[in-house]
């Protein structure tokens, strides 16, 4: 029984955070075939239970002697209390030369009979008393399988049992206590003091998981105990319910006053709080959907968390990703034709000219009505575009400026464009960022960065230019497990990537929808300009030969499986998922990606090197120098942070050693002050008018050669998709000659959603384009 001072000493005691698992102990299931196997290792040797069974004979005398197990003449195997007086028994002793001889020994001579099952728990008991719990534990296994029949081994046990509870009960260890008193409650439901118990090692673990606001994990603790200890007056179950039912009572009142005062961000949370503390609290679904009518919210879970001042960029996802949200660009490319990209508008229609050398942007009507609010977001976007063909200016776009040569108004609504020349695709040229006085025109809304933090990024839309979202709050996690499992247990509503490896987990979960981007990136490692040796062309194939593409794609990437789309490139177009996929209207299929070969990448690493050393005066370079350690900058993008892992195991055998740095979204826009080469995705989906914007001499890199500004000028003068498609081959020709990036490989992208957040298309081209449509349901929580 537990003695009237337990419950005291469990409640004096304060909690830590320990995690709960409710597991009875297993006493025969555990120990006893580790005892047997032991056992036939060395029968003679070590605990008392490990040896061979024997019986121990004490004379009056105080002789001890050990015999094999006696055949009482009474049977079984009990001693009574008090032996016979007369008479003799027979018994062989246990070692010596004649162990199978048998003795009379005279019952006159014999003070007591030790049997050895009793001796075996003798040691038990005394070792339960010197609390040297795991030691007691397989001398009573041992009695369960050989010897349950032993007198007062049931007691024994128990007092076990109580002892060990209460002694992890001293030291916190609250959740094995428990288990404990799981076990203690299986075989002798009746102990005394064992409701009490129970009651208050149960509270002491509710009341830690209550501290981490860990409020599942404290209903599932009560379900656990409700469950195993059925039978028992036990109050905790009850009492902690009720508890938990009134706070949640109390936090729905308090998010109705909330919602009352247009306090919708603190609403949320009171509502989050009686969700977690008990799901199944009336008015729970209510009141959510109450508060997704007023002021609708989306959660994001992400990797790369969005930079300050996101911009559209080729290199960057995650900043293109949040400058869709709050700066979407006039028209948006939407999917591929044979005829090239095509591309929407939700301020207004685009239309080009008979002759092909004149565009016309005519603008939707402001929702007010008003023709000025029209007017000045023409004028808006008439400057805007001004400014990006202005060379003199700091966001000159040369690929604009090269052919835009006039921009006019006609009020109210309408914006002329000259060309230079007929443009395959002029539409492409008006992918420029909404100023606020044209998306005000869009029903989408005007969002804008309210909050940010490591965690958390908040885009609160304009209350007088709202789209069918109120907020989008965005959440970063620290690796790709965190961030499957939130979409799993609906902690987020939506992820804007899922690795390839992800998606079977996914997939097993009915509450989750996958989705497909519709268009695939290229990855591709970029110098930066900061070691002198990336500057060297043999280096740079030095890296394409050197890394093995194939193998990282299907082995690593893929986990074995082949899924259209992922293979290696050449150049900095996209291939397309297969060989007539309109977007790879701009890939040279004849430029093969280079075969991984590590002896010509030493080779050419090493004349790379040579090259380097005489730069610096060195005449005569020593081969045995080792090459320069590089540092290699990678976002916290799963797929790039494996990838990246992945080609420094290739790299490092040939005598390229490279650090790894993961950078934030920021510190990757800014990368070349930081390190050496750097791990890009490139959205390059229109290459008639990415190519310069990647590969001029201002565009992303920087830099071009003389050979890539003649051809990037001759693509600018193409006018026909005959002319486009042979200068595109060229560039890519050339890129692959020089390598101004280096190509690694094409993959397609994923994300996944709740089912319970509808209007998200099938294949996007970008996760927010239909952000307008997006309808979160309330579904009740468990």
């Amino acid at each position: 029984m537990f003695s009237p001072q337990l419950s005291n000493r469990m409640m004096s005691a304060s909690p830590r955070p320990v995690a709960f698992r409710l597991f009875h102990l297993m006493l025969v299931v555990l120990t006893v075939a580790t005892c047997a196997e032991t056992l036939a290792q060395n029968k003679d040797e070590g605990p008392l239970y490990m040896r061979t069974p024997f019986d121990r004979i004490v004379m009056k005398s105080g002789q001890k002697v050990n015999v094999q197990k006696l055949r009482l003449p009474w049977g079984g195997r009990t001693v009574p209390a008090t032996l016979p007086a007369a008479g003799t028994f027979k018994a062989r002793l246990l070692e010596g030369p004649n162990t199978l001889s048998e003795y009379d020994i005279s019952w006159s001579q014999v003070a007591r009979i030790d049997l050895f099952e009793d001796m075996i728990m003798q040691e038990g008991v005394q070792l339960t008393k010197d609390k040297k719990f795991d030691d007691a534990f397989p001398y009573f296994a041992y009695l369960l399988k050989e010897a349950p029949q032993t007198r007062g081994l049931d007691q024994a046990i128990s007092t076990y049992l109580q002892t060990n509870a209460l002694a992890a009960y001293d030291q916190h260890e609250f959740d094995r206590a428990l288990a404990i008193l799981g076990s203690l409650y299986e075989r002798t439901p009746n102990s005394r003091g064992l409701s009490g118990a129970v009651d208050t090692v149960a509270s002491k673990i509710i009341e830690q998981y209550l501290a981490e606001k860990n409020y599942k994990a404290a209903r599932l603790t009560l379900d656990v105990v409700d469950h195993t200890f059925r039978g028992l007056d036990i109050k905790v179950v009850n009492q902690w319910r009720g508890n938990f039912k009134q706070t949640a009572s109390s936090q729905l009142k308090e998010a109705e006053r909330l919602i009352n005062a247009r306090q919708y961000l603190e609403a949320r949370q009171a509502i989050a709080e009686a969700v977690g503390v008990w799901p199944e609290q009336p008015g729970i679904v209510e009141m959510q959907e109450r508060l997704q009518r007023e002021h609708p919210i989306v959660t994001l879970g992400v990797l790369q968390r969005s930079p300050s001042k996101p911009t559209h960029r080729l290199d960057s996802f995650a900043s293109t990703r949040a400058a869709s949200l709050i700066a979407p660009t006039l028209v948006e490319l939407r999917g591929y034709t044979s005829e090239g990209g095509e591309y929407v508008s939700s301020v207004g229609q685009v239309e080009l000219s008979d002759t092909g050398q004149e565009l016309t942007v005519q603008f939707v009507d402001a929702p007010s009505g008003n023709p000025v609010e029209t007017g000045l977001a023409a004028s808006a976007f008439a400057r805007k575009l001004i400014e990006v063909t202005n060379p003199a200016s700091d966001e000159y776009d040369e690929a604009l400026g090269t052919v835009i040569v006039e921009v006019s108004v006609e009020y109210p609504n309408l914006v002329h464009i000259k060309l230079s020349h007929s443009h395959v695709r002029p539409e492409a040229l008006l992918t420029l960022p909404m100023s606020p006085a044209v998306g005000q025109l869009s029903d989408r809304g005007i969002f804008s960065i309210s909050e940010q933090n490591n965690e958390l990024t908040r885009f609160v839309a304009d209350p007088d230019h709202r789209g069918a979202i109120a907020e989008l709050h965005e959440v970063a996690f620290a690796d790709d497990e965190d961030l499957v499992t939130a979409v799993s247990l609906g902690t987020v509503d939506v992820i804007d990537r899922v690795p390839p490896w992800q998606l079977p987990r996914l997939r097993a979960n009915k509450q989750v929808v996958i989705g497909t981007y519709k268009l695939p990136t290229i990855h591709v490692l970029i110098p930066t300009g900061r070691s002198p040796i990336t500057s060297q062309r043999e280096f740079r194939r030095a890296l394409c030969y050197g890394i093995d593409n194939e193998t990282i794609i299907r082995d690593v990437l893929l986990a074995g499986n082949d899924v259209p789309g992922f293979q290696p490139v050449s150049g900095p177009f996209p291939a397309g998922l297969n060989t007539v996929d309109p977007i790879r209207y701009g890939y040279n299929g004849q430029v093969k990606p280079r075969k991984y070969d590590p002896y010509m990448a030493i080779v050419l690493s090493s004349a790379a090197w040579s090259n380097v050393q005489k730069s610096q005066g060195i005449k005569e370079p020593n081969p045995d120098t080792p090459l320069p350690k590089l540092k290699l900058g990678h976002s916290s993008d799963a797929v790039a942070r494996t990838a990246c892992n992945e080609i420094v195991k290739y790299l490092e055998p040939l005598g390229i050693s490279v650090e790894l740095v993961e950078l934030s979204t920021e510190e990757m826009l800014m990368a070349d002050d930081l390190v050496d080469l750097k791990y890009v995705e490139l959205e390059t989906w229109e290459p008639v008018v990415d190519a310069r914007r990647l590969l001029g001499a201002n565009g992303l890199l920087g830099e071009a050669s003389d050979y890539m500004m003649l051809s990037l000028d001759r693509l600018d003068q193409a006018e026909n998709w005959n002319q486009v498609r042979n200068e595109l081959f060229n560039i890519h020709d050339v890129a692959s000659t020089d390598l101004p990036v280096i190509p690694l490989w094409q993959t397609v992208n994923y994300f996944a959603y709740r089912s319970a957040l509808t209007g998200i298309s099938a294949e996007p081209v970008h996760l927010f384009q239909d952000v307008a449509k997006w309808q979160l349901e309330i579904r009740p929580q468990r």
